[in-house]
């Protein structure tokens, strides 16, 4: 289980620490894809395999074609360095804005982690997170919570 939330700086050529606290439960190889709000998901690979039979078993809408071409044309299997780093693609930083020596927050959310430019991630905890008293009543009520 992936839970809480770690800084950290995407280097020069790409690479991020990913958090020692993580690294355990994602394993050596991961799957990194583009997330939500200009987010990437980065999903161990047994977390990947169910998700990536979601993602494949879509019909062919028009919506769905392209949610599941977008998800699997950035998505990259990724290798976690002797140093615990992975090494985004261009594609992947351009997604989330991590341009330079970008900083970066890495959000375990479950069953994968959100790496986040950490200007974005404050942008959107200000104004998704200071309603989550109204959001967690309504999601509870509807979801069972």
């Amino acid at each position: 289980m992936l839970l809480g939330s770690s800084t950290n700086r995407i280097d020069d050529k790409g690479r991020i620490v990913m958090p020692a606290k993580f690294r355990a439960s994602i394993g050596d190889t991961v799957v990194c894809t583009v997330g939500s709000d200009h987010s990437l998901a980065v999903y161990p690979m047994d977390e990947w395999q169910p998700y990536y039979q979601k993602i494949n078993s879509l019909p062919s809408t028009k919506e769905a074609l392209a949610v599941k071409r977008k998800l699997l044309k950035d998505a990259e299997e990724l290798s976690i360095d002797a140093q615990g780093r992975i090494l985004l693609t261009a594609a992947l930083r351009k997604h989330a804005d991590l341009t330079g020596a970008a900083a970066v927050v890495i959000n375990g959310v479950g069953d994968h982690l959100e790496i986040w430019n950490s200007e974005k991630w404050a942008a959107y905890s200000d104004e998704n997170l200071d309603n989550f008293d109204e959001n967690f009543e309504e999601v509870a009520a509807k979801y069972g919570l």
